[in-house]
């Protein structure tokens, strides 16, 4: 199928944005949008899965849900002779699978979509008479048989650049590797990866211990690593594809720890006492100014009461002295509010290859607690930090968006706060919810500032929820479509619709 007849679907036009943009460095003064509606035959309940599974142009949209109790799966696929969405498959899904999980692209732009259960992973062929094709069995933590709802997992990945889809999951003693050897066949190792155990009266928990997929000797190989105390600890990669059982160290912060906060426990068992603490713990691992070298970025909390409490970032530079990688005992930058900070996320929003920090930041005084149960809702700062010349974070933008909740139903309403490059300049957009039927977009530029100084207004019916307003490339135009989904607290009939709009 040719791209031009994929676009040439989007030809309704859903609204025309009312406030125009001052500024002359835009070619148009507002984004038009066209919009197209998906209705699948059951009530849909997960985020939909976008992925290129089939030859046909553009990424099919799957979406799970249930129906007279029974889960269910639908498939549908961009149709030429049609030009629109089609529903080509409806099957019903077997309550063994409790996780989902959708492969890289290969060099050829296809995926794959996998099914999790207790002792095996299955691979989806929607071609096939028997769409749940075995891959390989497995050993994990997750000893459910009867799953009442899938959740997105991940549990697949290419460890080797080889082009083929391994599999890694924890059991209660290790965590186990399957290389994928392309002949339907699998190598298994296990690494000495504990998951995190919590006892508690009467029950035990079992949790994966976080773990990062990064280059940690500059071997061009993808090492295995995890967090210790006041150190990193890593299982390299050889180039046959195995790990090394042995891990080796490389030291941080000794402050840094291996555990959350809120999981910490004292002597006697119990939470820690938040009237007097700091506590810092990796956030994650990754190269954020693009040299190459992962860099580490550590929550740091200071409480002195659960209505004081501080939520800082610190970032920790990866340098790479005499072929090893090294991190400074003290933090290089960190991204900062008067608020307490949640919701980080590290994202290149003008394709320079460094990233910027989208956050959230909340007062939790008792002040805003009280306003919050009088009104029903709370203020929740949205900011954007990005590195100055000096690889420094500075606060660069702030916008404001409320979160609604119930007291009856027990339920929070989170706003939308979203980033997508909807007109394909290779800048993203900064889309906000403005009240229940309106979202505010403000345009993103590669230059200068991160943000046009302008916004412009879409009315559109939000869900109570703006957490399933998600984006994607469907078309592979290079544009972010904006994908809506309603849940229960929406209406019942619009469960199953998922709305699409594209800036035309």
């Amino acid at each position: 199928m040719k791209k031009k007849s994929f676009q040439s679907y989007f030809l309704c036009v859903f609204a025309l944005a009312g406030m125009a943009f001052s500024s002359n460095s835009f070619a148009r003064d507002f984004y038009e949008f066209s919009h197209f509606q998906l209705n699948a035959p059951f009530n849909i309940s997960q985020e939909p899965i976008r992925a290129n599974i089939l030859p046909n142009m553009g990424k099919e949209i799957i979406v799970i849900g249930e129906k007279n109790n029974i889960p269910q799966l639908a498939l549908f696929a961009f149709e030429e002779t049609e030009k629109q969405y089609k529903q080509i498959l409806h099957i019903d899904l077997s309550n063994a699978y409790f996780g989902f999980d959708v492969s890289d692209e290969n060099t050829s732009g296809e995926q794959s979509l996998y099914f999790l259960a207790s002792d095996k992973v299955v691979r989806f062929e929607p071609s096939l008479k028997q769409p749940f094709v075995d891959l390989v069995n497995v050993s994990s933590i997750y000893v459910n048989q009867d799953a009442d709802y899938l959740k997105q997992a991940n549990f697949v990945t290419d460890l080797n650049n080889d082009g083929l889809s391994d599999v890694i999951l924890s059991d209660f003693r290790s965590l186990n590797i399957y290389l994928n050897q392309g002949n339907s066949s699998f190598v298994k190792q296990s690494l000495p990866i504990n998951p995190t155990v919590e006892i508690f009266d009467g029950s035990v928990s079992y949790t994966e211990k976080p773990y990062y997929l990064i280059d940690t000797n500059f071997d061009q190989q993808k090492d295995i690593v995890i967090s210790g105390n006041g150190e990193l600890l890593t299982f390299a990669q050889n180039n046959s594809g195995q790990f090394l059982t042995i891990a080796k160290s490389i030291p941080v912060n000794k402050q840094i720890t291996s555990t959350n906060w809120w999981d910490s426990r004292g002597a006697d068992g119990k939470n820690l006492d938040q009237s007097d603490f700091s506590h810092r713990s990796v956030d994650t691992l990754k190269d954020i100014n693009n040299d190459d070298i992962p860099d580490l970025i550590v929550r740091f909390t200071k409480s002195s009461g659960v209505l004081d409490k501080s939520n800082d970032y610190e970032v920790y530079l990866g340098s790479k002295k005499l072929g090893k990688l090294t991190y400074n005992s003290n933090a290089d930058t960190a991204i900062k509010s008067e608020g307490t900070l949640a919701q980080l996320d590290f994202v290149d929003l003008n394709s320079d290859d460094r990233h910027e920090v989208m956050a959230s930041s909340f007062d939790i005084s008792v002040s805003q607690i009280i306003g919050a149960l009088l009104t029903g809702s709370v203020d929740q700062d949205v900011l954007i930090f990005a590195l100055d010349s000096k690889q420094r974070y500075q606060q660069r933008i702030s916008e404001q968006v409320q979160m609604k909740f119930s007291l009856s139903s027990g339920r929070s309403g989170a706003p939308v706060i979203k980033l997508a490059d909807l007109d394909g300049d290779g800048a993203k957009e900064l889309i906000l919810s403005e009240d229940e039927n309106q979202l505010k977009i403000f345009p993103g530029l590669k230059k200068g500032n991160i943000l046009h100084k302008h916004s412009q207004i879409l009315d559109i019916r939000l869900p109570s929820n703006g957490a399933l307003l998600t984006s994607e490339d469907l078309n592979l135009d290079g544009k972010d479509e904006l994908i809506v989904r309603y849940a229960s607290e929406d209406g019942v009939d619009k469960q199953s619709r998922l709305l699409i709009l594209q800036v035309n």
